[in-house]
């Protein structure tokens, strides 16, 4: 049984949307960029991404999990080792992490990029408190700890979810890369947050919820949080909280990645078709390196896979986002590539790490 967590009647959400008219606006539009699963051939594929996110003039980048494979050496990875050299999975074990800093992270610079979970980040001998302390530097950017410290009481202690707001848009990172979630605790979290988000003069007009595996009953209901009974339950509280934010008058947006495709329009499924008069826009992007998956059967017919790139979220002055895929070629991983990055394990990648 879900606890009974203190939900407004939707009458009062209109009513607050209403008296939060003054929100916060910029006057000319702006952007930030969205991918995930750079397992496999990220080391290729992110040095491309943040040449382009910085080219593009975006405000960030959020990575939405699945840094490295963890299952087997990532192939990248054991592309780029001295000519000769085995990697045992002890050995590859120990420096995967360091490889995603050095090989991904480290290609942004002091672009801003924030980090979300994947379920990859869970396979031992990694764990929760390991992913904290190893990403602290992430999951405590001035931004978020800025945040923390403005949501008070109410504020989530450093983890892999925290939200910060830009421009009048509130960005919420959730984490859903394990059988445990949503818990309680994070539901107790995400409620107190959207609403401060709905409080009369919060500025805040927009609200993007970025986490790893896609809430239930999408079009990628195949490998998202409907594969496992609290995951379903809790996930589908969670879009009904947005969809009522939305239904106050909030622009709502729900960004995933955990299927290694592109896929537009997630929501528009007969199942939330029937529970609502309009559904919460949402897209799932995870083509930032890892082996890209078949389209499932239902799919949005502007859905894409056997495609490397991320999402870009033009912000307008309303607040209204409006989605671009940048797609990136195989001179694109070219050019951005590392000195020690073999071309031929570049073609590999990009020519047949898929199913």
């Amino acid at each position: 049984m879900l606890p009974a967590f203190p939900i407004r009647p939707l009458l009062a959400l209109f009513a607050v949307a209403a008296a939060s008219a003054v929100a916060q606006t910029s006057d000319a539009t702006w952007s930030f960029a969205v991918s995930g699963d750079s397992r496999n051939c990220g080391d290729f594929v992110i040095p491309a991404i943040a040449s382009s996110v910085r080219a593009q003039h975006d405000a960030f980048y959020w990575h939405l999990g699945d840094f490295r494979w963890m299952s087997n050496p990532d192939q990248d990875l054991l592309a780029m080792q001295p000519a000769g050299k085995e990697l045992a999975m002890d050995e590859y074990h120990r420096i995967a992490w360091d490889d995603f800093l050095t090989h991904q992270m480290a290609s942004f610079g002091t672009f801003p990029v924030f980090l979300g979970r994947g379920n990859h980040e869970t396979v031992a001998p990694m764990t929760r408190e390991g992913y904290i302390e190893k990403f602290s530097a992430f999951l405590d950017r001035p931004e978020i700890a800025a945040q923390r410290q403005a949501d008070g009481p109410g504020a989530a202690p450093i983890g892999p979810w925290y939200h910060w707001t830009h421009n009048g848009v509130d960005f919420i990172t959730l984490d859903n890369a394990s059988k445990n979630e949503f818990s309680d605790e994070q539901l107790k979290w995400l409620r107190g947050v959207l609403d401060r988000d709905l409080e009369p003069g919060s500025g805040i007009h927009t609200i993007v919820a970025g986490m790893h595996e896609a809430l239930p009953h999408s079009k990628g209901a195949e490998h998202a949080m409907d594969d496992w009974e609290l995951g379903e339950r809790t996930g589908d509280l969670a879009y009904n909280w947005f969809y009522d934010a939305q239904a106050a008058g909030k622009h709502v947006y729900l960004i995933a990645s955990h299927s290694h495709y592109y896929s537009p329009n997630i929501f528009s499924t007969p199942y939330w078709k029937q529970h609502s008069n309009r559904v919460v826009p949402g897209l799932i992007i995870g083509s930032a390196g890892a082996r890209r998956y078949a389209l499932p059967r239902h799919a949005d017919k502007s859905a894409k896979t056997h495609i490397y790139g991320y999402v870009q979220g033009l912000v307008q002055p309303d607040g209204q986002i409006d989605f671009k895929l940048h797609e990136l070629s195989e001179q694109d991983l070219v050019k951005s590539r590392w000195p020690n990055a073999p071309l031929a394990a570049i073609h590999e990648c990009y020519v047949n790490n898929a199913d």
